[in-house]
């Protein structure tokens, strides 16, 4: 992650799904923006597993949840939907959970507010670069409530 950081890049990496555990590597790196699972009732499919394990802290809003299979811990950086996913799946599509669904929603959404940011993406890709985008993405949050460890600065 040093290497890509020094190359201008941004890591991100989901938080894991061990149930409230510590957030697990390497999204627990420091050089990484780590992501938790966010889920919001009554905005997914009927039947997903997920659905019933809505648990506290709630946020502001009380029907957004972090979910309870989400690692969760002071590296927590941002959090992103990762409950009742409808995604690409062998066959099809399917309805999945995961950190690992709420990364790449957070990584689109950081790429949609970059691609607004030319004064970033010029700059030369070096460690600041890397620090400029991170500082960018981490303003560009918005905190909902549950705290650092669950959110960290919030959804992006």
């Amino acid at each position: 992650m040093a290497n890509a950081r020094a190359s201008g890049t941004v890591v991100f990496a989901a938080n894991g799904n061990d149930g409230r555990q510590p957030v697990s590597s390497p999204a627990a790196d420091s050089l990484a923006l780590a992501v938790s699972a966010l889920g919001r009732k009554g905005t997914y499919p009927s039947g997903v597993a997920q659905a019933d394990e809505a648990i506290k802290p709630f946020g502001k809003d009380k029907k957004n949840f972090i979910a309870a299979f989400s690692n969760i811990g002071p590296e927590t950086d941002l959090t992103g939907p990762g409950v009742g996913v409808i995604s690409t799946f062998p066959g099809g599509h399917a309805v999945l959970d995961g950190t690992s669904m709420a990364c790449p929603a957070v990584v689109g959404a950081a790429a949609r507010m970059l691609g607004g940011r030319p004064d970033l993406l010029g700059l030369k890709r070096d460690q600041a670069r890397s620090d400029a985008i991170v500082a960018a993405v981490l303003q560009g949050a918005k905190q909902l409530g549950f705290g650092g460890i669950f959110e960290g600065q919030g959804l992006l």
